[in-house]
């Protein structure tokens, strides 16, 4: 885990720090040290069906849910969270200088008792690591 879900208004997708958050918040969440590389899942999609604000076509959306596993603390959760979110601010600040734009973050702790996983990513990154 973590798993990101990044979700931006059409009218700014293109914009070279829209093009550039996937990677960040990728990027961001291993830095935290709390996640394992094989858990990490970054999805980004364009919406091109919204309202946003007073209905003003330049009105714009960025919308980041990242999702954890759960068994952290609190104090560890917030600081990761922080983190991402820091960069998510920081690389969007001249696109919110230039337009409006309505960015909104938030951390969801999925349910330990129902959460499934059928994955060998981590067997695979490890296998990769070693042949190195």
């Amino acid at each position: 885990m973590p798993h990101a879900w990044i979700e931006c208004s059409a009218n700014i997708a293109d914009e070279p720090e829209v093009q550039k958050l996937k990677t960040l918040v990728y990027d961001a969440a291993l830095e935290t040290g709390i996640f394992p590389l094989g858990g990490v899942r970054v999805r980004f999609q364009v919406i091109d069906d919204y309202i946003v604000g007073d209905g003003d076509p330049a009105n714009s959306f960025v919308h980041v849910v990242l999702r954890i596993g759960a068994g952290r603390d609190l104090a560890t959760k917030k600081a990761a969270a922080d983190r991402v979110f820091a960069g998510i601010c920081d690389l969007l600040r001249p696109l919110h200088d230039r337009r409006p734009l309505a960015v909104a973050f938030e951390v969801q702790e999925m349910s330990a008792d129902l959460n499934y996983k059928f994955n060998n990513l981590h067997e695979y990154i490890k296998k990769k690591a070693v042949s190195r």
